[in-house]
């Protein structure tokens, strides 16, 4: 947590902090009592990065069928409603009438507070120019990502025929001029091209290298304007996006994580002595087990400012996603003893004997998960869905090409076994698996749901505790609820129940 403080002036964070007692739709208008503090270029930069970069959808992981709970009859009793509503895919419960407030709602429009003021001010600050250019433009591109977050949570996924038509969510495009000034709901139509807009404006003066990873860079500007193409299916303007994204990359000193380092580090050691490299579920081999988990769940270290990623920002609390236990959905994806990404970060056996049976728990204090932010494997597993989409021979062989460069550094290098694509839909699936491998317990699978189940119309089935349960593509539980104080404070329209 240190890096973080280390790096906001004194004056700007206290005017940060005093925008936290505002609530709603006020956090767009309420003018800090610290603004006055906000002098000099350094000043409003600090704005820039909050103190806790915190976006909790927690119970979109459970909609999304990636988390569950530890404790299987609190799930099946609504011992948490909110939870069990989401993982239970229970379209008659009334989310809307218990939701009180909403901790993503409130700080996303906190920070996009942070962003106006200094999109608004940042020209009068005391500074160099290219510092009022660098604070403009990262507080546009920042703005954009928080209304992206906002409008793939809050409102109906984009479909363009119906887009400019489907409410939205709140815009805020300056400060407040007066204190009665209220938000006013735009359409996801207008969402999207304001977040584009923002988007295009700010790249050129995005740093290459940007003071931490909690600030955004050159890099991610590309990777996010890539991401809002693909949301809209603008194929071939994402591909360029991606591939721009790609050049900058080594600019930003930006690489794909080898996952292989590590393990050759450790497991050649492991199999002289155990015969293994990884736990096995029988009690003689309780002391084995828990040297060897605990050296990949610990040894195996991967920062905030890792090469991969292009923007950090926390889950619910900066440990997230511990301590999530994981479907049994999501961990039959993985190939068995050999995808890296499950025994780095996966327990080999659940220990929580009231979890639901076949589900395990997310553990790694090594590795730094990034659940909210961009790494540099999205932008290859964008371009290879791109390139399914685009279908011919051609394409469907750069979309297997690009699995190749981020699976390989997944597998473990002597039991990898290339994908290969007889056609675009098969192509489309594994590039949609690889999506749930490389990105789950991120925001990712609630987002990539309401895309794929809106665009092609999917109805969804699970297994849990002997029921089947469905989602249809519209169902209520895509759109997550705006808060009553919300409700409350603006003219909102509710989206969802």
């Amino acid at each position: 947590m240190n890096r973080i403080f280390k790096h906001i002036p004194s004056l700007a964070a206290g005017a940060l902090l005093s925008i936290g007692a505002a609530s709603c739709d006020s956090y767009l208008d309420l003018e800090p009592k610290g603004e006055a503090l906000l002098v000099s270029t350094q000043d409003y930069l600090g704005l820039i990065e909050d103190i806790t970069p915190n976006y909790d959808h927690s119970y979109s992981l459970n909609v999304c069928n990636e988390a569950s709970w530890n404790k299987t009859e609190e799930l099946k009793n609504y011992t948490i409603p909110l939870r069990s509503a989401a993982f239970l895919w229970d379209d008659t419960y009334d989310r809307a009438a218990i939701t009180v407030d909403d901790y993503l709602y409130n700080a996303c429009y906190n920070r996009i507070t942070n962003y106006n003021i200094i999109i608004s001010n940042v020209h009068k600050a005391e500074g160099p120019d290219e510092e009022k250019a660098l604070a403009m433009a990262q507080a546009r591109i920042m703005r954009a990502y928080n209304y992206f977050f906002l409008v793939n949570t809050y409102a109906k996924p984009y479909t363009a025929a119906t887009a400019d038509q489907t409410d939205g969510i709140i815009v805020r495009e300056k400060m407040f001029e007066s204190i009665e000034e209220k938000g006013v709901q735009q359409s996801v139509g207008y969402t999207y091209r304001f977040i584009q807009q923002d988007i295009d404006e700010a790249i050129a003066d995005l740093p290459h290298i940007a003071v931490n990873a909690f600030r955004p860079d050159r890099t991610f500007g590309y990777a996010l304007k890539a991401k809002v193409h693909l949301f809209k299916l603008e194929i071939d303007e994402c591909i360029s996006a991606c591939e721009a994204a790609l050049a900058e990359a080594p600019e930003g000193k930006h690489e794909l994580w080898d996952m292989n380092v590590e393990y050759n580090k450790y497991a050649p050691t492991f199999i002289r002595a155990y015969g293994t490299d990884r736990a096995i579920d029988d009690p003689m081999y309780m002391g084995v087990n828990d040297q060897i988990e605990n050296i990949w769940k610990n040894g195996v270290t991967r920062p905030y400012d890792a090469p991969d990623n292009l923007l950090y920002q926390f889950g619910l609390t900066y440990t997230d996603p511990f301590p999530m236990y994981v479907t049994k959905d999501v961990l039959d994806l993985f190939e068995p003893e050999a995808d890296l990404r499950e025994l780095y970060c996966i327990r080999y056996r659940r220990t929580h004997e009231t979890a639901p049976e076949g589900h395990r728990e997310f553990y790694s204090n090594g590795i730094k998960w990034n659940p909210s932010g961009m790494k540099l494997s999205e932008v290859y597993l964008m371009l290879a869905e791109c390139y399914a989409r685009k279908g011919t021979s051609a394409d469907i062989a750069k979309a297997m090409d690009y699995l190749d460069q981020l699976r390989s550094k997944r597998i473990i290098a002597s039991r990898y076994v290339r994908l290969n694509a007889t056609d675009a839909a098969e192509a489309l699936r594994m590039v949609r698996e690889e999506r749930k491998r490389e990105l789950f317990f991120t925001c990712n699978g609630f987002f990539d749901m309401r895309r794929f189940c809106t665009e092609f119309n999917e109805t969804l089935t699970k297994e849990f505790d002997g029921k089947t349960y469905t989602l249809s593509p519209e169902s209520s539980l895509l759109t997550f609820p705006f808060p009553m104080k919300a409700m409350q404070t603006s003219d909102l329209k509710q989206n969802s129940k």
